[in-house]
């Protein structure tokens, strides 16, 4: 039980049968499951999307007062009729064996030519639990100001071409005050820090 919340009423549910139907970048499993619902046994069928956990990390140059965020295109964001280009934070998935803070100084690293000092786990929630088993590990990152920065750009046999942006923190906040942040993970660890940090989203003086 989490702590601060009562016990849950609801019954209990069990995997009995689980068959994966598609084993690529995402496997794609279907679950059969027993549970009650409204006093009566059923048996029902889930789809449930594997590939792993993930780790990002929002990197802060307090000194500064800004961010550096990487854009890219997107395939889903253009299945969704959008030009699928997306500002995000640094984010990877998690290589097996891992510690998930090295995985979110790798992307630093890799997609924006960064190394971070200090880092900050912030939990790890499930990204969308309705049908992924990946729970994303969040990071804020301070920018260590001593260190050379990279080309960044991304890793070229992953075929990754990204654009790394540096943005003062008060305009970041600004645009995710107007809705024109489209990756959820983003926003969030820009609000823990905004939060966390509230004097870094004034102007530098």
């Amino acid at each position: 039980m989490t702590a601060g919340l009562p016990p849950s009423r609801l019954p209990a549910m069990t995997i009995v049968a689980r068959r994966t139907v598609h084993d690529g970048f995402v496997r794609l499993d279907v679950c059969e499951v027993d549970t009650i619902v409204r006093g009566e046994h059923v048996r029902l069928e889930r789809e449930v999307h594997d590939h792993g956990d993930g780790a990002v990390v929002l990197a802060f140059n307090a000194a500064a007062r800004t961010a550096v965020l990487v854009r890219q295109r997107r395939a889903a964001p253009l299945a969704r009729g959008t030009d699928g280009l997306v500002l995000e934070a640094m984010a990877g998935i998690v290589d097996a064996g891992e510690d998930p803070a090295w995985t979110a100084r790798r992307e630093a690293m890799e997609e924006a030519g960064l190394v971070l000092g200090e880092v900050t786990p912030l939990g790890s929630p499930f990204s969308s639990p309705g049908t992924l088993t990946e729970r994303v590990h969040l990071f804020l990152g301070e920018i260590d100001p001593a260190a050379s920065r990279g080309a960044g750009g991304g890793v070229e046999d992953e075929h990754e071409e990204i654009e790394v942006i540096e943005l003062p923190l008060a305009d970041l906040a600004g645009l995710a005050d107007r809705g024109a942040i489209d990756d959820m993970k983003t926003l969030l660890l820009l609000e823990m820090l905004r939060r966390r940090r509230p004097e870094l989203f004034e102007p530098a003086a």
